[in-house]
């Protein structure tokens, strides 16, 4: 047998022996990481970065651009910083780059998403604007100028508000 293939028998046999500790997750975690960060950096033709840490993935370009999926906080960078920061609720997923922002924040109320489209309004985006109640949601669409549109959405039952902000050239 080749040192190769008793080196991989042994690193098999470690994992298996530690796997009631938690380390067997944790190392089938990093894994599954970097199998996808490979297989995602593959797809750009290795024009990008991939970083995946937990539920999180960010896409770094060549041009300095990036694309932030997965995180539950609001985003400090790229086109969120264009949009008034909601503190109510609790984010279940936000995706952001600096051409889009999409947002969706859980246990919202109906008076705080009333609110926002106000902040949302006060912050220029009046342009074209539709606003729309039905039994089951509500939702204000707007642009600020030629280029820069936002949906905020909010469905009454699952009380969940979902905000939708594009920039465009």
């Amino acid at each position: 047998m080749s040192k190769k293939i008793i080196s991989l028998l042994l690193i098999v046999f470690m994992i298996a022996a530690v796997g009631g500790c938690g380390v067997k997750d944790k190392v089938t975690e990093e894994i599954t990481e970097k199998v996808t960060e490979g297989v995602i950096n593959n797809a750009l033709d290795g024009q990008g970065k991939v970083d995946i840490e937990g539920g999180t993935i960010s896409i770094k370009g060549e041009d300095g651009g990036e694309l932030t999926i997965g995180e539950t906080k609001w985003p400090e960078t790229g086109a969120a910083q264009l949009i008034p920061k909601f503190n109510k609720g609790k984010i279940s997923s936000a995706i952001n780059s600096n051409e889009i922002c999409v947002l969706s924040i859980e246990e919202v109320e109906k008076a705080d998403f009333d609110e926002y489209v106000e902040e949302v309004k006060a912050q220029g985006f009046t342009v074209e604007p539709l606003e729309y109640t039905s039994q089951i949601a509500a939702s204000y669409l707007a642009n600020k100028d030629e280029n820069t549109k936002i949906a905020v959405q909010y469905l009454f039952e699952n009380k969940m508000m979902t905000i939708n902000m594009e920039i465009s050239e």
